[in-house]
C-alpha cells in the first residue's frame, strides 16, 4: 500500500536548531520541548495525500515541491497602505508583517478594563501559563505540528469574566515574500471569560508566492459571545492552509462568518467542540473561486452535549476552471439529546469548466435530536436572467446582480451592521472581470 502522506523537505524544516532562538518564547524552557516535540510528529506525519480521507478532494503536492525558505521583515509599502485602509480606521488593531508583530501600524490603546490584546511574542512573556493548554503540541493534525514548532507571531486576545469589547478589533496578517517562496505560522489564541462579549475582524493579505500556515484556538466560558469574522484575500500565488479550533462552554455563543477569494491553494478548516449545554455554533461563508484557484472548506462540529445547536451556510461561486471543496461533518454523541443541527452548502458555477465537491455528513448517536443537511450546486438561472434582461439591463450587468444576490443569501446569518466590508469584497471580485 502506498504511503497515506507526502514528504518533504522545506529548508526551515531542516534548520530548526538555527531559527528557535529567534521565535516567540524562546527563554521557555516548555516552550522549546513542546517546540521541538511538535517538529517530531511533523516528521513523522508528513503532509497528508489524497488517500487521506478527509484531504481525498485536495492535492498538496504543489506545496511540498516547492522550497520555502524564512521570510525577512521586509513588507512593501504598497502592501502596508492596503492594511492601513482596512476596516475602522479608529478601532484597536494588531498588525502581524511576515511573521512580526508590526508595532507602527499597530494600535493597541484604548482597551477597556480586562481587555488584553496582544502580539504572541509579548503574551508569552507577559501570560505564559495562561497559553500553555492551547500550545500543547499534541492538538492537531501534521499541519498544526508544524505551526507549533515554528509558531510566530499572531494574536492573543483574553477578556475577563463579564467585560464587552468595544468597538471591533482588527487583525491584518500580511506577507511578502519579493525575496523568493516563505513559510509563515501565525498562532492566535482567544481565551473569553463567563459572560464576555467581543468582534473580532481578522484579515490576511500578501504578495509573492508564500505560505500561510495559521491556527487559531478560541475557548468561550459559560454565557459568552464571540463574533470571529475572516477575510482571506491572499496573493494570487499563495498557499493558505488554516484551522481555527473553537470550544464552547454552557450558554456560550459563536457566530463566524469566512470570506475566500484569495490564494492559489486554500482550505480553512473550521473545527468546534458544544461542550456544555445550550452553546450555539454558527459560521457562514462565502468562497469566490477564479482561474487557477482551488479553494477547500472543511468543517468538523462534535455536539458533545444537550441543547445546543449549530448552523453552517456556505455559498460558493466558481468561475473559469476554479475547483471548491465543500466537507461538513456533524458528529451528536448520545448524550447530546435535544442538539438542533443545519448545514447547507450551495455551489453556483459560472464556467462549464469548473468544479465543486461537496461531502456532508451527518453521524448521530442521540435519538431526540433535529439535524439536516444538504449540498446543491448548478448555473445561473436562465429565466431569471431573462427576466432581467427584459427590464432592459445588460446580460453582464444581470449575471453580477444574481450572483451578489447568491452570496448575499450566506451574509444574511450574520449581523447587519457586519455586512458592509464582505458586501465590497463581492464586488470588487465581480468588477475583476469574474462572473
Amino acid at each position: 500500500m502506498k504511503p497515506r502522506r507526502i514528504t518533504a523537505d522545506f529548508p526551515f524544516v531542516g534548520a530548526f536548531e538555527q531559527l528557535r532562538e529567534d521565535l516567540p518564547g524562546a527563554p521557555l524552557g516548555w516552550l522549546q520541548d513542546a517546540r521541538r516535540g511538535a517538529l517530531a510528529r511533523f516528521r513523522d506525519e508528513a503532509l497528508p495525500s489524497r488517500r487521506v480521507e478527509e484531504w481525498k478532494y485536495t492535492d498538496l503536492r504543489a506545496l511540498a515541491d516547492t522550497e520555502f525558505g524564512v521570510p525577512s521583515a521586509d513588507v512593501s509599502d504598497a502592501l502596508r497602505q492596503r492594511a492601513a485602509g482596512i476596516g475602522d480606521p479608529g478601532a484597536p488593531r494588531l498588525v502581524v508583517a511576515n511573521g512580526r508583530v508590526d508595532h507602527d501600524a499597530s494600535r493597541l490603546d484604548g482597551l477597556p478594563a480586562g481587555v488584553t490584546l496582544l502580539p504572541m511574542s509579548r503574551a508569552l512573556e507577559t501570560h505564559a501559563d495562561a497559553l500553555k493548554a492551547s500550545l500543547d503540541p499534541a492538538n492537531g493534525d501534521a499541519l498544526a505540528a508544524l505551526n507549533g514548532a515554528f509558531m510566530m507571531d499572531g494574536y492573543v486576545l483574553l477578556l475577563d469574566a463579564g467585560v464587552t469589547l468595544e468597538p471591533d478589533i482588527e487583525i491584518v496578517f500580511l506577507a511578502d515574500a519579493a525575496g523568493g517562496p516563505v513559510a509563515l505560522h501565525p498562532r492566535n489564541v482567544v481565551v473569553m471569560g463567563e459572560g464576555a462579549r467581543a468582534t473580532v475582524n481578522e484579515t490576511h493579505l500578501g504578495d509573492g508566492v508564500y505560505w500561510s500556515n495559521p491556527v487559531t484556538d478560541i475557548s468561550l466560558a459559560p454565557g459568552s459571545a464571540l463574533h470571529h469574522y475572516k477575510t482571506q484575500a491572499e496573493g494570487g500565488d499563495a498557499f493558505h492552509l488554516a484551522q481555527a479550533r473553537v470550544t464552547l462552554q454552557q450558554g456560550a455563543h459563536y457566530q463566524g462568518f469566512l470570506a475566500m477569494t484569495g490564494g492559489r491553494l486554500a482550505r480553512q478548516t473550521q473545527s468546534a467542540v458544544i461542550a456544555g449545554p445550550d452553546a450555539a455554533f454558527n459560521v457562514a461563508g462565502a468562497y469566490l473561486v477564479g482561474a487557477g484557484q482551488h479553494c477547500d472548506i472543511t468543517t468538523d462540529v462534535e455536539h458533545a452535549a444537550g441543547g445546543g445547536a449549530s448552523r453552517q451556510v456556505f455559498k460558493g461561486v466558481l468561475d473559469d476552471d476554479g475547483h471548491g471543496v465543500f466537507q461538513g461533518k456533524v458528529t451528536v454523541a448520545r448524550d447530546a439529546q435535544k442538539t438542533d443541527a443545519h448545514q447547507l452548502n450551495n455551489a453556483l458555477l459560472l464556467s462549464d469548466a469548473a468544479e465543486i465537491d461537496a461531502k456532508p455528513e451527518l453521524e448521530i448517536y442521540a435519538d431526540d435530536v433535529k439535524c439536516s443537511h444538504g449540498a446543491t450546486a448548478g448555473d445561473l438561472d436562465e429565466s431569471e436572467l431573462f427576466y432581467l434582461q427584459a427590464r432592459g439591463i445588460d446580460a453582464a450587468t444581470a449575471r453580477r446582480l444574481l450572483v451578489s444576490a447568491f452570496v448575499r443569501a450566506a451574509l444574511e446569518e450574520i449581523r447587519e451592521a457586519d455586512r458592509a466590508r464582505f458586501d465590497t469584497l463581492v464586488e470588487d471580485w465581480l468588477e475583476a472581470g469574474h462572473g
